[in-house]
């Protein structure tokens, strides 16, 4: 083959290399992200599965934008109320995220406050419970292994005093004011913005009695030897998310009031 002809080929050759790719130096892969593996229970809106089956609700939301924000891939784990300090202990998953009142867990590290929110008692709209003395007798429904559930058992809380007929514990909140609706309980005991994702379905159905019992700060639960340093800047990225915005928008989308669930009422 003359020299010509090979020159030829050898510049053919490198045409057809650059065309396809081949002088191109090899991608790197993709990096990836720690995990943070989520706890969560079934407590709408902050927290449940929609009709898909995908994790969804306040909570989920946020942190999903925390991850993001700290370099992290959210895992959501559901756990139920029982198994949360069994769960944390044995490193089952990294942090709790599901709804939680800081001032009720003294065990545990706490990143955040990152919202606000009431406990209350709701009762159907043409019941004769006006004040928690009337609930006297009555039967209370509540969401099992709930501080709501112990509140009622503290005889340092007013809710002890009321001695209620019967304390009936269900295994998640939606079957707690289902309870409710169909006539089981008296009256129920939860968290406010939980309880009108039920009650905002039934207009002029249902009704809250004139008290809260409690006002709480929420935050995200470690375990006492997980790293500070996560939980620091864990708090710090929730700050952030409120100052600019993006927890409002968050509580907007879900029905939630920005004025009352975002910030501490003095």
């Amino acid at each position: 083959m003359g020299k010509r002809k090979i020159a030829w080929l050898i510049y053919m050759l490198i045409g057809i290399c650059m065309l396809s790719g081949c002088a191109a130096l090899p991608e790197k892969e993709e990096q990836e992200l720690p995990q943070l593996r989520i706890g969560i229970t079934n407590y709408a809106p902050y927290s449940y599965k929609d009709i898909n089956g995908t994790y969804a609700g306040i909570d989920v939301e946020l942190a999903r934008e925390a991850c993001a924000r700290m370099g992290y891939e959210p895992v959501f784990r559901e756990v139920n109320v029982a198994s949360w300090d069994a769960s944390l202990k044995w490193g089952e998953i990294d942090c709790l995220w599901t709804c939680l009142a800081m001032t009720e867990r003294e065990d545990y590290q706490w990143a955040g406050p990152y919202l606000y929110t009431r406990r209350v008692v709701a009762v159907a709209a043409d019941s004769m419970i006006q004040d928690l003395s009337d609930l006297n007798g009555r039967t209370i429904g509540v969401q099992a292994g709930s501080t709501s559930e112990k509140l009622l058992s503290d005889p340092e809380h007013e809710l002890y005093l009321l001695n209620p007929k019967r304390i009936n514990a269900y295994s998640d909140i939606g079957t707690v004011f289902t309870a409710l609706r169909k006539g089981y309980v008296d009256a129920i005991v939860g968290h406010e913005g939980s309880l009108n994702f039920y009650i905002s379905e039934y207009p002029g159905k249902f009704r809250y009695l004139d008290i809260s019992l409690s006002r709480a700060s929420l935050g995200v639960a470690f375990s006492n030897d997980a790293d500070p340093q996560l939980i620091h800047t864990l708090t710090k990225i929730l700050n952030e998310m409120t100052k600019d915005g993006t927890t409002a928008e968050i509580l907007t989308a879900h029905g939630m009031d920005v004025e009352t669930n975002l910030y501490e009422v003095k």
